[in-house]
């Protein structure tokens, strides 16, 4: 049985044998048969620490409870509050069909836009950054193009652990072609990094200065496109006029590297038959994450970078944030790439769903939602599928939200969340239920059903229809998550992610042009990209280091099924931070210390270990849930970005105890 890889956002197509082995599908066009390490274990974490019945919670703890019981008191609970005292929390690894009809529920037939998705945590800077310069949501490209490119910059991005199938292939055209050059922009000397041809250790923050810098080079240098830009772009001058406050010397200090490093990125941009520039989340969680994104597609656009001659490509990063951004599962979105705020896209999906009053507003994000809640402007949360209780930023402050608001969770496994919730919803996980996702590079893949959900589990599809049927909404007579999948690709047709000509049949398909751009028309105002004129913000924080976070190599966000894995476990517990060997001797701290690490916001204990982490920073793996100690996210802030609302979870100051 053939189905998609719950990981990474590259969406590799994997298949169970006939010995229940995970293995590689040499037919799918992400990974054509490559496999990295974390799914092999899939059939291993199944049944452990899985929600096998739905629970109450009471004075004296939790209860057994019964589908119809937990029904009728939610539809009760749910009747009795406005729509702005209620929240719904969905996540990137749900299947499309299930993000489609809690869309649905919510924003249709709820009258609320109170819903977000824990892609705001890593993909919304780019989504916020590609409609800005392109019009809309999804890559330009995709995979084939690292086939035939000759230069590959990673910046914000350690790809080799977190997008490890797609980083192999990128190594295997640098074997095939001998001019090629992988280039990555860190303040840590990851795993990327160290299998680079180049390293630019920039310090942290402060990537709008240098992509800023690259482009005045380019400009005073003679080196622009400007055949592409007269004719594909506008916006180009005031782009320019910020770029100048950036030359090469003033960046340099800002991001303490080499003025021959900024150079030597604008040559690559300059000379390269083909360039694709790979990001994730080191640009995207950020206070300044939209402006970094539009900085580094400014050098494309500069540089007549799209279709054959390269790519700015967004890494998502959970398995499903492209089918959940298709869907519309944001707080301002609706199904098809629509949004709430557009008076036709409402329109339409109102005749669609023959509802009436879909709100014109976007509802709060998950941060803003925590400070709703603990102003008691909402009373009810139900989160789906993901784990707030470790994931978010500033955890102190979501924990006393947690605690305070009525919580509902929905998920497979027991973890950090489940311990505050008021009610637990039993979900089936992949294998065993049906459903699409879409992978980075805009190709979907139907997922399979290969075993029975353990104790009274249910899709979390078929949980929201029945509790549509509960509360008497109609629309909701879906037979089968098929019938979902048929009902969405209808508000998809005619739209830039138009999948209305695929069936579960046709699958593993790609929709969009190879080049998704192939004309050079752009769905703007003017038909145009644009540039924009970018400005730097480095958030002021006390303390001694900066902390950066990241994964781990063979751990997936919060652990809840890799962490089951003791083969996955290896190397990676207890929990760790890499230190700078030079700021470590200046602290009398060793390798192997155990050490206080505190920020304004909280603390919590790791083992040091030295690494080659640009001076004054540390890099602190950010996964551990709760039974390793406070998670890293007490110590970080919750600001966001002013345009994505995406948390600045790679830029915290803190100090640390020996």
């Amino acid at each position: 049985m053939e189905f998609q890889c719950p990981y990474c956002g590259v969406g590799c197509g994997l298949y169970i044998d006939e010995k229940g082995k995970v293995k590689g599908n040499p037919e799918h066009p992400a990974n054509r048969g490559d496999i990295c390490k974390k799914p092999l274990y899939l059939p291993k974490i199944y049944e452990k620490g899985r929600i096998l019945k739905p629970y109450i919670k009471t004075e004296n703890g939790l209860r057994d409870s019964s589908w119809e019981e937990v029904y009728e008191i939610l539809a009760r609970k749910l009747s009795s509050l406005s729509p702005d005292e209620m929240y719904f929390y969905i996540s990137g690894q749900l299947m499309t069909e299930e993000s489609y009809i809690i869309n649905k529920f919510v924003k249709g037939f709820l009258k609320t836009n109170n819903m977000d998705s824990n892609s705001r945590l890593c993909m919304a800077s780019a989504v916020t950054a590609y409609k800005l310069a392109f019009g809309s949501d999804g890559v330009p490209c995709c995979y084939e193009d690292i086939d035939d490119a000759d230069a590959f910059i990673f910046i914000g991005s350690n790809a080799s652990i977190s997008h490890p199938v797609l980083f192999k292939r990128v190594l295997n055209r640098r074997r095939k072609e001998e001019k090629a050059l992988i280039i990555t922009i860190d303040p840590y000397e990851t795993e990327t990094a160290r299998k680079s041809d180049i390293y630019i250790q920039i310090r942290a923050g402060t990537d709008t200065a240098l992509l800023n810098s690259v482009l005045y080079i380019l400009y005073e240098k003679g080196w622009i496109d400007y055949e592409f830009v007269f004719k594909y772009t506008e916006g180009f001058e005031e782009a320019i006029e910020e770029a100048k406050k950036f030359p090469p010397d003033v960046a340099s200090e800002i991001c303490d590297i080499e003025v021959s490093d900024i150079y030597l990125l604008a040559n690559i941009f300059r000379k390269s038959k083909k360039l694709i520039s790979f990001w994730c989340q080191g640009l995207n969680q950020s206070v300044n994450a939209v402006m970094k994104n539009l900085a580094l597609i400014n050098l494309h656009l500069a540089t007549g970078r799209l279709n054959g001659k390269g790519c700015p490509f967004s890494l998502t990063g959970q398995p499903n944030a492209m089918g959940g951004r298709e869907v519309g599962y944001l707080s301002n979105g609706l199904p098809g790439y629509r949004d709430v705020r557009n008076e036709e896209d409402r329109k339409f999906m109102e005749n669609f769903w023959r509802v009436r009053g879909i709100k014109e507003k976007p509802g709060p994000t998950i941060t803003e939602a925590i400070d709703l809640i603990l102003e008691g402007k909402i009373k009810l949360l139900w989160v789906v599928c993901t784990n707030p209780a470790v994931s978010l930023p500033n955890l102190n402050k979501v924990h006393k939200a947690l605690d305070k608001v009525f919580l509902v969770v929905q998920d497979a496994y027991w973890n950090d969340t489940t311990e505050f919730a008021d009610i637990i919803l039993p979900a089936s996980t992949l294998g065993e239920k049906e459903g699409t996702m879409t992978g980075s590079d805009r190709t979907l893949t139907f997922c399979g059903k290969f075993k029975e959900a353990p104790g009274v589990a249910k899709p979390d599809w078929l949980i929201f229809k029945e509790m549509a049927d509960q509360m008497g909404f109609r629309g909701f007579n879906y037979e089968s998550v098929e019938d979902i999948f048929n009902e969405f690709k209808e508000t998809t047709k005619g739209r830039l992610c138009d999948i209305s000509s695929l069936d579960y049949k046709s699958l593993p398909a790609r929709w969009g042009r190879r080049w998704l751009y192939e004309d050079l028309k752009f769905p703007t105002e003017s038909g145009k990209a644009k540039f924009h004129p970018v400005t730097l913000q480095i958030p002021k924080e006390n303390g001694r280091f900066i902390m950066i976070t990241g994964r781990l190599k063979n751990q997936w966000h919060t652990m809840t099924k890799t962490g089951k894995a003791q083969e996955l476990l290896k190397g990676e517990v207890p929990p760790f931070i890499i230190m700078n060997p030079e700021d470590a001797k200046e602290l009398n701290i060793q390798e192997g210390d155990k050490v206080t690490i505190v920020s304004d916001r909280g603390k919590t204990e790791r083992i040091v270990r030295y690494g080659n982490v640009k001076r004054g920073h540390i890099f602190a793996p950010f996964g551990y849930p709760m039974e390793f100690g406070n998670p890293v996210n007490v110590l970080v802030s919750d600001r966001v970005d002013p345009l994505s609302k995406e948390p600045d979870l790679k830029y915290t100051g803190i100090d640390i105890i020996k």
